[in-house]
C-alpha cells in the first residue's frame, strides 16, 4: 500500500557544493558571500524542499599545511540572515552541547523562531573534537558527552516551557506580558543550575524542532528520546531498511509515537541526460591527488585505520585495518570507524576502490538521469528504508530543484503543505507533536 504521508527533503545551506565538473564556479568571487547563499535558498524553497541545514565544527580545518577556513559566516548568523529571505523552509543549526551552556541556546532557538515565524530547528551535537579552543581543554567520555546532552535537554525544555498560555498577548493597544504564567526554571542537576526563565518570549513554535546525527548507540538512544528528525549514514537499502526498523522500534520503546521521527538518510545526486554522462562527472572526482587528500581526511578522522604509504591500486592488507574489537573502544567517530570497516575489510578490495566508495563516508549516492533518481528515491521512500534525504552535494544543485524535485511531485510522494505552518507543522501534517519536557 502506498505511504500516506509525504517525503521530507532538506537541502545543505551550502551553494559551493554542487558544482562538481564546474570548477569555475568554485574559483567565483561571490562564492563566500550572503547573496549566493540567499538565492541558493530561494531555490530549495521554490523546489519544494522542507528545510536547509548548516552543518558546523567547532575549530578551523587544518591538513598539513592547508588551510580551509569555512564560507564566513557561522551558521546561527547565516540562517537568521537567510529567514528574511525565505518564507517557509525550516532552518537547522548546530549548537553544541559540549560547548555551550542551555540558557544560551534555548535563547537562540527561541529568538530564530520568532525571527522565522516559526521555523527554527536545532541539530544536537555532543562534538568530536574542538576541545582545544573551549574551557579546561578536554572532552568527556561518549557515554558521559551523551548524558550531560539528556540533562542540557531537560534543561532546555524546562526554559521553553517556561512561558505559559496566556503569557503574552497582542492586542490593538499594543502586546502585554502576565508575569505571573512565566515560571523559573528551577532546574539543579549533575551538570547545569539554571534558576530564572528565558527573558524572551517564545516562538510560535515554543521550542525549536530537534535534529540528531549520532549513529552509536548513545547517540541512537539519545535520539530515540528526543528527536523528530534523525541524519543518517545508509549507502545502501540493505543498510537503510535495518536502520529505520531499528530507531523506530526505540521510538516505540521510548513511549513515542514513531510517526514523531522522521529518519533522513543523506544524499549527493549526480544528473546528467544521459547515465553515461552522469557516470562521467562522477567518475571525474577521483584524481589521484584528490583520493591521497581523501585518506589523509580518513586516517586523521578514524585513525586506527594504517592506510599511508599504502599503492592506490594494491589490495589492503589486513594489517592496515583495526579489528571491530579496537574500533568499539574510540571515543571519537566510533560509528563512522566501523562503517568504514565494512568496505576496507572487503576480499580484494583496493584503496582506490573503497575510497571511492566512501568518497562521502557511507551516504548514498545515486548516478544517473532525472527520471532513475527520482525512480530511486521513491522506491527507498515507499520501502520504509527513509521519511525523506538530506542532500549533502553532487554535480548541480540546480538540476536537482528543476528536474528530480518535479518528478517526485508527479508521482504524488513530494507535497508542499499549506502556507502559514511553522515547520514542525509542516513535517507532521500540522499535528503539533512536541514532546513532553519530561522526555
Amino acid at each position: 500500500m502506498p505511504r500516506q504521508d509525504r517525503i521530507t527533503l532538506v537541502a545543505f545551506a551550502d551553494p559551493n557544493m554542487f558544482h562538481s565538473g564546474n570548477p569555475a564556479a568554485q574559483r567565483h568571487p561571490d562564492r563566500f558571500g550572503i547573496a549566493g547563499f540567499a538565492a541558493h535558498a530561494k531555490l530549495a524553497e521554490r523546489a519544494g524542499f522542507d528545510a536547509i541545514f548548516k552543518p558546523d565544527f567547532l575549530g578551523l580545518d587544518q591538513v598539513k599545511s592547508e588551510m580551509r577556513p569555512r564560507a564566513g559566516f557561522e551558521p546561527l548568523t547565516l540562517l537568521a540572515a537567510l529567514s528574511q529571505h525565505t518564507s517557509r523552509l525550516g532552518l537547522i543549526v548546530t549548537e553544541s552541547t559540549s560547548f555551550t551552556e542551555p540558557y544560551n541556546v534555548a535563547r537562540y532557538f527561541t529568538s530564530l523562531d520568532n525571527l522565522s515565524g516559526g521555523r527554527a530547528s536545532w541539530n544536537v551535537v555532543t562534538s568530536y573534537y574542538g576541545e582545544e579552543n573551549f574551557g579546561d581543554g578536554k572532552l568527556l567520555p561518549l557515554a558521559e558527552r551523551y548524558r550531560k546532552a539528556d540533562e542540557y535537554m531537560q534543561v532546555s525544555y524546562r526554559l521553553w516551557d517556561g512561558w505559559k498560555a496566556g503569557s503574552v498577548s497582542w492586542s490593538e493597544a499594543g502586546h502585554r506580558f502576565d508575569g505571573d504564567l512565566v515560571e523559573n526554571a528551577d532546574f539543579a542537576g549533575e551538570y547545569f543550575r539554571v534558576k530564572q526563565a528565558l527573558d524572551i518570549p517564545p516562538g510560535p513554535q515554543g521550542r525549536p524542532v530537534i535534529v540528531q546525527a549520532g549513529a552509536s548507540e548513545e547517540g541512537l538512544d539519545f535520539a530515540a528520546r528526543h528527536a523528530e528528525i534523525v541524519f543518517a549514514a545508509t549507502p545502501d537499502l540493505d543498510t537503510a531498511i535495518p536502520f529505520y526498523r531499528d530507531l523506530k522500534r526505540r521510538v516505540a520503546e521510548h513511549g513515542r509515537d514513531p510517526s514523531t521521527l522522521r529518519i533522513l538518510p543523506g544524499l549527493n545526486i549526480f544528473v546528467a541526460g544521459t547515465a553515461a554522462e552522469a557516470e562521467a562527472i562522477y567518475q571525474s572526482q577521483f584524481t589521484d591527488k584528490a583520493l591521497l587528500k581523501y585518506r589523509d581526511k580518513v586516517v586523521r578522522e578514524a585513525p586506527l585505520f594504517r592506510l599511508d604509504g599504502l599503492d592506490l591500486d594494491a589490495p589492503i592488507p589486513a594489517s592496515a585495518i583495526p579489528s571491530e574489537e579496537e574500533l568499539n573502544q574510540v571515543e571519537r567517530r566510533r560509528s563512522r570507524g566501523l562503517l568504514l570497516r565494512r568496505y576496507f575489510a572487503r576480499p580484494g578490495a583496493t584503496l582506490r576502490g573503497v575510497l571511492s566508495q566512501v568518497f562521502e563516508f557511507g551516504h548514498l549516492t545515486l548516478i544517473g538521469t532525472p527520471d532513475s533518481i527520482a525512480d530511486e528515491l521513491a522506491d527507498w521512500f515507499e520501502r520504509h528504508a527513509a521519511d525523506g534525504f538530506v542532500l549533502k552535494g553532487g554535480n548541480s544543485f540546480a538540476a536537482v530543484a528543476t528536474q528530480v524535485l518535479p518528478l517526485l511531485e508527479r508521482r504524488g510522494i513530494l507535497r508542499r503543505p499549506a502556507a502559514g505552518l511553522t515547520f514542525r507543522q509542516a513535517l507532521f501534517d500540522n499535528v503539533d507533536r512536541r514532546q513532553p519536557a519530561t522526555a
